[in-house]
């Protein structure tokens, strides 16, 4: 069930991902994100990484919390067995009552799959199962739910627009979560989202949720930079869509307004430093923003008329 977002929402994940990030720095972040002007709290999922488990590290932040909205964003369920990847589900979301926002993808790294003991081949199928699964047990009660505690209301976001993302979406699905993408290339995800939406005879609108990183430093070649690049090195979006890094006060404030100028509900910010210091000047920044009048995407399609594709990003 989608959530009344905050008109123009900006959001900040955890440095959950960043290597070296402590326990006490986790903490201090849930805390001032809580305090902060943000809408949203998020946390990636990576297998073969550093990072911390994505869904130890949301129970953590509904521990700490009572305002904020927890997102994943997003969490790559074909990982998990099917009723673990439930049973997580539902635990996080009576965690959390009406505060969940289950940003779900496949992924696009074989090293994950090969580490996990998962067939590549196999994880649109798996994805699919632990969608139907989630529907099955959302109206169990009581006993009648052997996979874990009653699921309770959560916002569903679906990672890609590929065809069988968009199938997922319109069947399953609230709205589009979309990660680490330019805002013109996210025009193309968010518009074919809105079209399947429509083309499904669906009501309303879906949510649209767009992401990319930031750094306070302006200066290139520095630290931020190093740990993209690690984060990036075996695998992540192709780099003609990656988003780049959002620097300093103007350009994450460009960053805000180009993703909303192409329809975003949301915007989520992914740190790459864990000091505290970034998470308070993103606070700074996103206190004095105006609220920005969302657009309708409108994606430029000569941009690949004769360069890579898009195809095939999500199976």
């Amino acid at each position: 069930m989608p959530h009344e977002a905050e008109a123009g929402g900006i959001g900040v994940l955890l440095p959950n991902g960043v290597p070296g990030c402590t326990g006490d720095t986790l903490r201090t972040w849930i805390r001032e994100i809580e305090d902060g002007p943000f809408s949203s709290l998020g946390v990636a999922d990576r297998y073969v990484y550093v990072n911390h488990e994505i869904m130890m590290t949301m129970a953590a932040a509904a521990a700490l919390t009572s305002r904020v909205r927890l997102m994943s964003a997003a969490f790559l369920g074909p990982l998990r067995p099917t009723p673990l990847f439930a049973k997580q589900v539902a635990t996080l979301a009576a965690l959390a009552p009406g505060r969940v926002s289950l940003g779900l993808a496949i992924g696009n790294r074989v090293n994950d799959y090969a580490a996990a003991g998962i067939p590549w081949e196999r994880r649109g199928r798996i994805m699919d199962e632990q969608l139907r699964a989630l529907a099955e047990i959302r109206d169990l009660k009581g006993e009648e739910n052997t996979v874990g505690p009653e699921l309770g209301e959560i916002e569903l976001l679906i990672g890609g627009a590929s065809d069988p993302a968009l199938r997922r979406l319109v069947e399953h699905g609230d709205g589009l979560v979309s990660g680490g993408l330019k805002p013109e290339v996210f025009a193309f995800e968010a518009f074919a989202t809105v079209k399947a939406w429509e083309g499904a005879g669906k009501a309303g609108r879906p949510r649209l949720v767009a992401s990319m990183w930031y750094a306070s430093s302006e200066k290139p070649g520095d630290l931020a930079e190093a740990r993209l690049d690690s984060y990036l090195k075996d695998g992540g979006p192709p780099e003609h869509v990656i988003s780049g890094i959002a620097r300093g006060r103007d350009g994450i404030e460009a960053a805000y307004r180009a993703y909303r100028a192409q329809g975003a509900d949301e915007v989520l910010f992914f740190p790459l430093l864990d000091d505290p210091s970034e998470l308070e000047f993103l606070a700074d920044v996103a206190g004095s923003l105006p609220v920005v009048e969302r657009g309708e995407p409108t994606p430029d399609f000569s941009l690949f008329e004769s360069g890579p594709s898009m195809k095939g990003r999500h199976a």
